[in-house]
């Protein structure tokens, strides 16, 4: 027996780990409370990412004039806009990934020893990544919360308010209400863990499907491999379309944070407040990539049962096994993608690359439109 990491234990991690997400549906046996109960906290998570965009609303309007200091606010107001918006978007979807979780957890009951160990290779090779990264985003949690006692803040985030807040209890309050959002930020970018986690193990059961279709001997087990290519392929199709939108979420949260977090980092400012920018620039490339990966690999695994059903042994079956081969290579061209239709084409590395290429675009064209600002402002001086 395995003391390792396994599915099932990352999956039971998991679904601690990213409770505040709101990401992990309720299993099919849920009772009518616990039903209840978990939209009332979905509610609530969201209603407190809601409370902390009204107050960055609030103080960008009270920062019109200091352009960087704007900046700032948009930015942070983008990065705590990801909280409601991935929540109602994983309650939207609840259904449909309650639906590829159940089968998910159910195909890895069902796996016999050679198929968990597919499983288990693509665990240890990965792991370590997303081990890494969870970890730097609960490090980024901790310097937030750290950052009012190093640099003698009440409060994690710089927002206005407009009634007193020094004084107790209201700043205790304030302080967990701020230290709650950071997590929930934190959460969200986890999520992406979890969105990867659905993306791999369909590329594991792909290619599990492979390996048997190289070792077919009789037609039973090509009529077999022939069904579990479309149980595998209705399983992508509706894991693909639980996490499309969210993933378009995700990349344009991470879009608007990117170039903002850029302009205000290539400004004159305070060493200390560079680094946290360096962390959530990190943060944003690095929460893009993690299911850039994963959906890059998915669309050459799913093409690869082409490959394999071509090296079976084919020409020993009947004609009418034949046909279903040709219908099966056809079927395998059309790769499985994660997209929005009209939005998101494919989400892959290239994509990735097309990504960091328009964010760059993006930000050297807000800085050369800053530099004119400034020249216009110092010669008015003058």
């Amino acid at each position: 027996m395995s003391t390792g990491p396994t599915l099932d234990k990352i999956i039971a991690f998991l679904k601690v780990n990213l409770l505040f997400a709101c990401c992990w549906p309720l299993s099919r046996n849920s009772t009518k409370f616990e039903i209840i109960c978990d939209r009332i906290f979905r509610f609530l998570s969201g209603l407190n990412g809601v409370f902390i965009m009204i107050e960055l609303i609030y103080s960008i309007n009270n920062h019109l004039d200091n352009i960087f200091l704007l900046m700032e606010s948009i930015c942070a107001l983008s990065i705590f806009y990801e909280i409601p918006l991935q929540i109602f978007l994983f309650t939207k979807q609840h259904d449909r990934l309650q639906d590829v979780i159940y089968e998910m957890e159910d195909c890895y009951k069902r796996a016999n020893a050679e198929e968990r160990n597919v499983f288990q290779q693509y665990i240890n090779k990965y792991i370590l990544l997303y081990g890494i990264a969870l970890g730097f985003s609960m490090a980024s949690v901790i310097g937030s919360l750290l950052v009012p006692f190093i640099q003698s803040r009440v409060f994690p985030l710089e927002v206005d308010y407009p009634f007193h807040v020094n004084y107790q209890p209201m700043a205790a309050v304030i302080y967990f209400h701020q230290a709650l959002g950071v997590y929930q930020v934190s959460c969200q970018v986890s999520a992406n863990v979890f969105l990867a986690l659905l993306l791999w193990f369909t590329a594991a059961r792909f290619e599990i499907l492979s390996n048997k279709f190289r070792t077919i001997t009789n037609l039973s087990e090509w009529k077999i491999c022939i069904q579990e290519h479309q149980e595998v392929l209705r399983f992508a199709k509706k894991m693909s379309n639980s996490i499309a939108h969210v993933v378009l979420s995700s990349l344009g949260v991470s879009t608007t944070a990117l170039v903002f977090c850029g302009v205000i980092f290539l400004s004159q400012l305070a060493s200390s407040l560079k680094v946290q920018i360096v962390i959530l620039c990190s943060t944003s490339l690095m929460k893009v990539f993690l299911c850039a990966w994963p959906a890059d690999h998915l669309m050459r695994t799913s093409s690869n049962i082409a490959e394999a059903a071509y090296n079976s042994l084919w020409y020993n079956q009947s004609i009418d096994s034949q046909k279903v081969l040709l219908y099966t290579l056809l079927r395998c061209q059309r790769n499985i993608v994660v997209s929005v239709p009209g939005l998101l084409d494919a989400l892959s590395l290239q994509h990735y690359a097309s990504y960091l290429s328009t964010v760059f675009s993006y930000l050297t064209t807000f800085r050369i439109i800053f530099s004119e600002d400034k020249e216009t402002s110092f010669k008015g001086i003058h």
